[in-house]
């Protein structure tokens, strides 16, 4: 168990296997990862259907998006210090059963403001719960048993990006334009309900020394993330201009204003939100800007392949969301296979093969866009969707795990929370800026071409979190 003054009482694994302890409960936290990406995914394949049914605009569905990553991520670091000092397993109960509830908001919303507003309050309560699912795996696991549990966080994560978009547009298909986008999203509730049900069976846990909360500094943050957000996700469709720039340059402000505020908290020995001790630590930042530019680039492939299958081609969202089974199942059976991948490569090994696996997937992806007959698209697409899916299991599986075991332990808890924190801001800019470059692609040479360049574009983002993991290999090197 690292030596940290914060405890834990919940059972370690060792005293589990020799039977003093139950084994803790594991499961609900691994289908609150599944629901909190689960949830975004479902409104990339949902929004056609939506603007149909309620008449929205590009702005509105911009925002379905925005909005629920602008509060999902800005809530994420001040719930996991509630979470320290209330209990983990009472914040994960909460959350879960505010998800329940709010998901029918969104699936039952009427118009396009009270929709708005249930997505933000949906982003909220995914806040709630997600902090609380990393650090009762820091404490309460040791060893294998935490290297299993956080590569299985990986696994869901990700298979509930894709799986947003297979069950997604299966409902969306199913139900038709006027109830399909909704029996997507209030598929959220019954997860959550899962969720919560699984909840009270988890054991209690919070810190013996609960950090105080810095009001001051969630706010500012949360100023930042929001503008943030919420500017890049209107941006590309109003051009910018005048309301998106106000909230880019609300945004830096914001974030100025808190980077100062951390560092003026840690001078005068009062304990911020994020410690810049933290932010200064190699590991943890270049765990940071990778947890960034895979996501940017995760969450865009599926944005602008969604966008390509059902616009480019006319494909119904049942067809969209199949054509992603063999990269979904890809994903999950390489996801198991990664404990025993890190046991031989270590985890920046480990990433680097996933990496390669990637960038040559992707250029797989690239060439069938661009020459495959529109008949056969989907079909050839599954070679490389095949191979990308096991490449993309082996970069973010072991990602968690091996920043947190590389960081010193007075922050390794809080490094996972900062970088689920960049997990939903790189989905958010990702889909902002790659995504607008999409579009403009698509003006000049058509879906497919547009599909394929973009899909260039994102060897540029694998190849960046391939020097990241080449970093982390080499910091390992020297401890």
């Amino acid at each position: 168990m690292r030596n940290s003054p914060t405890q834990s009482v919940l059972p370690t694994d060792a005293e589990a296997m020799a039977g003093s302890v139950p084994a803790p409960t594991l499961w609900p936290l691994h289908l609150g990862a599944f629901l909190a990406t689960f949830m975004f995914s479902v409104s990339n394949v949902a929004i056609p259907a939506l603007k149909s049914d309620l008449g929205a605009d590009d702005s509105t569905s911009a925002l379905v998006v925005g909005l629920f990553s602008a509060a999902f991520a800005a809530g994420l670091i001040l719930c996991g210090r509630i979470g320290d000092r209330f209990g983990r397993r009472r914040l994960f109960t909460i959350g879960t059963g505010a998800l329940v509830l709010v998901s029918l908001g969104v699936g039952l919303a009427p118009d396009s403001l009270t929709l708005l507003i249930a997505r933000t309050a949906q982003g909220l309560a995914a806040a709630v719960m997600m902090p609380q699912i990393l650090a009762s795996f820091q404490h309460a696991l040791t060893g294998s048993a935490r290297l299993k549990a956080l590569s299985l966080f990986g696994a869901f994560s990700g298979v509930g990006t894709v799986g947003g978009q297979v069950l997604g547009g299966g409902l969306t298909s199913a139900f038709g334009d006027t109830w399909g986008w909704r029996a997507a999203f209030l598929s959220c509730g019954l997860v959550a309900l899962a969720a919560f049900l699984g909840s009270l069976r988890l054991t209690k846990s919070r810190s013996a020394h609960p950090g105080p909360l810095d009001l001051p500094g969630a706010i500012l943050l949360g100023i930042g993330m929001v503008a943030l957000v919420i500017g890049l996700a209107l941006g590309p469709v109003t051009g910018w201009l005048p309301l998106p720039g106000l909230l880019l340059a609300v945004s830096v402000l914001g974030l100025a204003a808190f980077a100062i505020w951390q560092n003026r908290a840690e001078a005068t020995g009062r304990d911020p939100l994020i410690p810049p001790q933290v932010v200064r630590v190699p590991a943890a930042w270049i765990g940071m800007l990778m947890a960034l530019v895979f996501f940017a680039g995760f969450g865009t492939f599926l944005f602008n392949f969604s966008l390509t299958s059902q616009t480019g081609h006319g494909d119904p969202a049942w067809v969209s969301g199949i054509a992603l089974g063999l990269f979904a199942a890809a994903f999950l059976f390489v996801s198991l296979l990664v404990p025993r991948v890190v046991g031989r490569l270590g985890g920046p090994g480990t990433m680097l093969l996933g990496t390669t696996l990637q960038v040559f997937s992707l250029v797989g992806v690239a060439c069938v866009s661009a020459s495959a007959p529109e008949a056969s698209w989907n079909l050839w697409l599954q070679i490389p969707a095949l191979s990308l899916g096991a490449g993309q299991a082996l970069q973010f599986g072991p990602l968690v795990g091996t920043v947190v075991g590389a960081v010193p332990d007075r922050v390794a808890g809080l490094s996972g929370g900062l970088i689920s924190t960049m997990q939903q801001a790189g989905i958010a800019v990702g889909v902002a800026l790659l995504g607008a470059l999409f579009h403009v692609f698509i003006l000049d040479v058509g879906y497919d071409d547009a599909f394929a360049l973009a899909c260039l574009v994102q060897v540029v983002l694998s190849l960046a979190f391939g020097a990241g993991a080449l970093a982390l290999l080499r910091l390992g090197s020297r401890r």
